[in-house]
């Protein structure tokens, strides 16, 4: 209960304990009264004061807590106190500052802590056999760590209990609701912003907005980071609980990409590739999915969870969109029930088309002969694309070849555009490569776009963007090991899937009490 007193309703005489009520006409007053006499309030909770002292022109209040016990009795605790000048108001000083609300916070969070832990560790103590009250050994100090700062309480250790029925051995009832030393908000906070910007910077910004007291290292953060994925991956794969089946769709969209991540200068490799893939239903409810093949605990049993959730049976169709590398191509077949159909993105085809475009720009154009000459092999190059499109390979491949004749004859001889015709057969050289090797998964894009069927991993590709180049790429200025860069994944796409709090709290059965580290 929240209770204000202002200056024209009552003063406040020698210091902050001393109120002398002028008005007790409400509810707050009465509260007064009854702090100011040492009684406790009807409703008890949080009482705020503001409290006019005898020299003109200045002001304290004070935030004070009512903690009311399972036995009936009632304390009451100061949290925090403030003054200022009446004459020095303007708006930098109206209200609590981020210092004033830290203290603040602090002193409820350490107030409520130390209450609840003694209030635990009391009932703990009674024998569950024999009704008995533990012999207490001795105390010693725990801390917690939480986003409202950092908490030292009393932890008394009980021996045995003199029947010796119910336990043999002493217990410490604080580490029972401390198993970390830390509470799960506290770890699920530092992970999701350690997952979204670097460590120094996440460590910096929340120490900017919460009382966190002592700021944790670099290394706790990535190491909460790389646990809280841990358990999420493990929860992915996880075997089922008894819930009822998500409602059966009519069809899902796989589109598929990969991306590379720099590795650890110790790897074998400069660089390794992550699957990232975007799966989708009729009903446009979309889910993120990315791992680290050589890292993934049963890569294709979780994508097909993924696939499960969304609806998808043994009867429902699944349109695979990738840009036909094997891998992908592979995952997204081996994680469907259904029957599948691969397509080739277009996003990736039409790219090739373009490189071939911006190569024909250099031809030169000195004379309206060369320039004639130029037209011509960008009006190819347009015809070449309007085919593909419409799924008309053959024809665009032999168009491409006889393209490539010319060009090739062109680079053989000593003329100026020699050069410009040799660059551009070899890049329309490795479009006929492409188109040739992936002719059985091009389709009439045109038609599927005018039935609104899916044809690019465009936003696939902005996924991939976020996920991995945001943190994880080479302008990061970091490298990663297979094993960090796979958990950082979890958690990153358990962020951009919006159900992050909700796994974590689900997946917290999988954590690994004390804290250990994770990779």
């Amino acid at each position: 209960m929240f209770t204000l007193c202002t200056r024209s309703e009552r003063e406040t005489v020698q210091n902050l304990g001393v109120i002398t009520p002028l008005n007790e006409t409400n509810a707050g007053s009465q509260d007064l009264h009854r702090l100011a006499s040492g009684g406790p309030m009807e409703s008890g909770g949080v009482w705020t004061g503001l409290l006019t002292l005898g020299r003109e022109g200045e002001m304290k209040w004070r935030v004070m807590v009512e903690l009311g016990a399972a036995d009936g009795t009632v304390h009451l605790h100061e949290v925090s106190i403030g003054e200022c000048t009446v004459a020095a108001c303007s708006a930098e000083t109206l209200g609590l500052s981020i210092a004033d609300g830290k203290t603040t916070l602090a002193g409820l969070q350490r107030q409520l802590v130390q209450a609840q832990t003694e209030e635990h560790c009391w009932s703990r103590r009674r024998c569950l056999h024999c009704g008995a009250q533990r012999p207490l050994k001795d105390f010693r100090r725990r801390r917690l760590t939480s986003l409202f700062g950092d908490v030292e309480v009393r932890a008394p250790r009980f021996g045995p209990c003199r029947c010796g029925v119910a336990s043999r051995r002493t217990i410490t009832p604080v580490a029972e609701i401390m198993p970390d030393r830390c509470t799960p908000e506290y770890e699920r906070t530092v992970a999701k912003m350690g997952a979204s910007l670097p460590y120094r910077r996440a460590r910096s910004l929340l120490g900017d907005f919460f009382p966190l007291g002592d700021a944790p290292e670099v290394e706790t953060v990535r190491q909460r980071t790389l646990h809280v994925g841990a358990r999420l991956e493990r929860q992915a794969v996880a075997p089922r609980v008894s819930a009822p089946p998500p409602e059966e769709t009519d069809t899902i969209t796989l589109a598929i990409d990969g991306g590379h991540v720099n590795a650890v200068r110790s790897y074998q490799v400069r660089s390794f590739e992550v699957f990232v893939a975007q799966v989708s239903n009729d009903a446009g409810k979309q889910v993120v999915f990315s791992s680290m093949p050589a890292e993934a605990d049963r890569q294709v049993e979780q994508l097909r969870n993924v696939l499960h959730d969304l609806g998808a049976t043994k009867t429902t169709p699944v349109t695979i969109l990738s840009d036909g590398a094997g891998g992908p191509r592979n995952l997204g077949e081996a994680a469907s029930i259904g029957p599948t159909e691969h397509v080739l993105d277009w996003f990736h085809l039409a790219m090739r088309i373009q490189h071939v475009a911006q190569a024909a720009k250099s031809w030169p154009a000195n004379t309206p002969a060369k320039r004639r000459e130029g037209a011509r092999l960008s009006d190819t190059i347009e015809h070449i694309h309007w085919r593909l499109w419409h799924g008309q390979v053959q024809r665009a491949l032999d168009l491409i070849g006889e393209t490539l004749v010319i060009l090739e004859a062109t680079a053989t001889t000593t003329s100026p555009e020699a050069t410009a015709a040799g660059k551009a057969a070899v890049v329309l050289a490795g479009l006929e490569t492409y188109v040739a090797g992936q002719s059985d998964l091009i389709i009439d894009y045109a038609t599927a776009r005018g039935s609104e069927e899916p044809i690019s991993t465009a936003t696939t590709e902005s996924t991939v963007q976020w996920l991995l180049h945001r943190r994880m790429g080479a302008n990061q200025q970091m490298r990663w090991s297979p094993r960090g860069a796979h958990l950082m994944l979890k958690v990153r796409t358990s962020v951009v899937n919006g159900n992050f709090d909700k796994e974590c709290r689900i997946a917290e059965r999988w954590a690994r009490r004390p804290f250990q580290n994770a990779a």
